[in-house]
């Protein structure tokens, strides 16, 4: 019973807390962690907080809409995997967890939810032939690659939160041009390149 092991082993583990403080004029993120999860709630905060306010505007600007549509705070639920094998979730409003209820009450102000699956998002490749044509040190491609598919699907969720009349495939399509982009200016930031390139003349 696998399974129900694992959710033991959360119970008893409990759960934790970490707010996201970002520099920009961009919400607040409170990560609800299990325990055992606090490093890849650092990463989150990495890339919520640093890599993406470092990014050029030529990569954020498409996200900047988003910002005045959301609530100041955000609860992101973390877990390392989702059981039916998304990569996360958006919560409407009223499905929220009873975190993001207690502390929209205390507020006085709303609170949005989403949830994350970090050990499955760091196993997505939404672009295989382009991270096996990437050139660089594999140690720092791998972090921007995380940060990047973090980003990826946290400002997915984020935007249907946000427009929530917009399609799925409109908000799929802006998350993958995300990620590229994303990849592309972190890999050159590092002196390596991303992508699939023109075979070099002999």
């Amino acid at each position: 019973m696998p399974g129900l092991w694992a959710r033991v082993l959360r119970w008893m583990r409990g759960r934790r807390q970490l707010l996201v403080r970002p520099p920009e004029n961009m919400p607040l993120l409170l990560l609800s962690y299990p325990g055992g999860g606090e490093a890849a709630a650092r990463e989150i905060e990495a890339a919520y907080a640093r890599t993406l306010p470092g990014m050029s505007p030529r990569v954020r600007a498409p996200y900047e809409e988003l910002w005045p549509a959301l609530p100041a705070i955000i609860v992101v639920v973390l877990e390392p995997q989702n059981p039916c094998g998304c990569l996360g979730h958006h919560h409407p409003p009223g499905s929220e967890s009873r975190l993001a209820r207690r502390l929209a009450a205390e507020l006085g102000h709303a609170v949005a939810e989403i949830d994350l699956a970090y050990e499955q998002i760091r196993g997505w490749r939404p672009e295989p032939l382009s991270i096996l044509a990437a050139e660089g040190d594999g140690a720092v491609l791998g972090e921007a690659r995380f940060h990047a598919a973090l980003l990826s699907v946290l400002l997915h969720e984020m935007e249907h939160l946000a427009f929530p009349e917009r399609s799925e495939q409109q908000v799929r399509a802006s998350s993958r041009e995300f990620y590229v982009r994303a990849m592309q200016e972190l890999a050159a930031q590092s002196g390596g390149s991303y992508g699939m390139a023109s075979p070099r003349p002999r």
